[in-house]
């Protein structure tokens, strides 16, 4: 979010925030950040989707250790 703000003074006025990206964020779980910034604070990299937001299939190997054996 942005917001746009003044101050003369001793004064500070902050305006109505609103969207700073239009950004469609993946649904992840659990507790890793999706975006990072520089440490000047300039640029940001996220993690954003492009297309359909839809899920993919997510395949699970059970008893992958057999496989090793042969």
């Amino acid at each position: 979010m942005a917001v746009n703000i003044k101050g003369e003074g001793s004064t500070f006025e902050a305006g109505a925030p609103k969207p700073l990206f239009d950004l469609r964020l993946p649904t992840f779980t659990g507790s890793q950040a999706q975006f990072a910034v520089t440490t000047d604070g300039q640029k940001f990299l996220i993690a954003n989707t492009f297309g359909e937001n839809k899920s993919e299939p997510i395949t699970v190997a059970l008893n992958w250790t057999a496989d090793l054996k042969q």
